[in-house]
């Protein structure tokens, strides 16, 4: 089994620091609850000290027909209660939504482990155990799939030799069709695990015009017309080669089911809108989304191109971790529209 045929090395751990570089502690959050917490235990012993002196000097009958003494200390140690409460609440939804925001980028999500009381504390070491515990598992399996689906390859090269020395020509071509099938699920399966790296891309600013401009070009050099419209006019933070590899699986796309395919270019106050546009059938509506699950291909497109159904599952999976929106609308003048849209950060 070659195991070099995904570089995945420190995935997980460099999820880990990366997220856990991108969350920090609620220091506002904390410094408000130790605020409100001094002066209600300053209150609780003052009336605590009143009480016993109230008690020493006063027959605890008078008292206890008054209810002072009891009354006061029982108030504040219900409002010390309820402000606790409060604020295991706060901290616990603050985890929460630090938790649901990380994993909808597409990045394992790790928690501060020195926010909030003890108890938070302990809830997000547990928390991030089991991230890592994922992240390693996940590691493993990619390239255990990585592996498998590279050795695969040459026994389908052999096979594919071998086919093209049978002589009826009707079961020649059944097999080159079967064989050409089994290759493009075992690339799928390649681009899967090589999509899960991708990923954990780190940002950085990079010239968007060059990148769309060498992009045009490679599909120029290899005899795919692919026109380019409009241009960005500024550096753009975000994962260049996750960039490319979503423009590249829209692009072929577009070329494999349609023609007349434009990348059109556009600047909407802070978002950069990238719409991969043809001239093709186009999708139903009622499929628009189902065609980003894995493996997925609608019934209209699948009888008239080959493919393994990854593309889009691969493109949507890339855009979440360079926290944009992939979407697809279908053209009133025919064809489909695929639109990438990311944040425009300062540089």
């Amino acid at each position: 089994m070659n195991a070099h045929a995904i570089d995945s090395s420190n995935t997980s751990n460099a999820s880990l620091h990366t997220n856990a570089g991108r969350a920090s502690p609620p220091e506002g959050a904390r410094q408000s609850f130790e605020a409100w917490l001094r002066p209600i235990w300053v209150l609780l012993a003052a009336a605590c000290a009143y009480a016993s002196y109230a008690t020493h000097d006063v027959p605890w009958a008078v008292l206890a027909r008054a209810g002072l003494p009891l009354v006061l200390p029982a108030m504040l140690v219900a409002a010390l209660a309820a402000l606790k409460f409060v604020e295991l609440h706060a901290y616990v939804q603050r985890m929460e939504a630090m938790a649901e925001r990380s994993l909808g980028e597409g990045a394992d999500a790790v928690l501060p482990e020195d926010m909030g009381p003890a108890a938070i504390a302990r809830l997000a070491r547990a928390f991030n155990v089991c991230v890592h515990h994922r992240a390693r598992r996940q590691a493993e399996l990619l390239h255990v799939l990585a592996a498998y689906a590279h050795d695969l390859r040459t026994p389908l090269t052999r096979m594919a030799m071998r086919s093209e020395l049978v002589e009826d020509a009707s079961v020649r071509d059944a097999l080159a069709r079967d064989l050409a099938e089994m290759t493009e699920l075992v690339d799928g399966s390649l681009s899967c695990a090589r999509m899960q790296c991708s990923a954990q891309e780190p940002m950085r600013s990079v010239d968007a015009d060059s990148l769309l401009g060498a992009l045009i070009d490679d599909y120029r050099d290899a005899g795919r017309t692919v026109e380019l419209e409009g241009r960005v006019g500024r550096p753009v933070v975000t994962c260049p080669h996750a960039l490319r590899r979503v423009l590249v699986n829209l692009i072929d796309n577009a070329l494999r089911y349609g023609v007349d395919v434009r990348l059109s270019v556009r600047v909407e106050a802070q978002r950069l809108v990238l719409a991969v546009l043809d001239s093709g059938p186009g999708i139903a509506p009622a499929r628009l989304e189902a065609v980003f699950a894995a493996w997925y291909r609608a019934p209209e497109t699948a009888a008239s191109a080959s493919g393994s159904g990854l593309g889009l599952a691969i493109a949507r999976r890339l855009t979440l971790a360079m926290h944009g929106e992939l979407e697809l609308e279908n053209r009133r003048t025919g064809g489909l529209e695929a639109r990438l849209t990311l944040p425009l950060v300062a540089t």
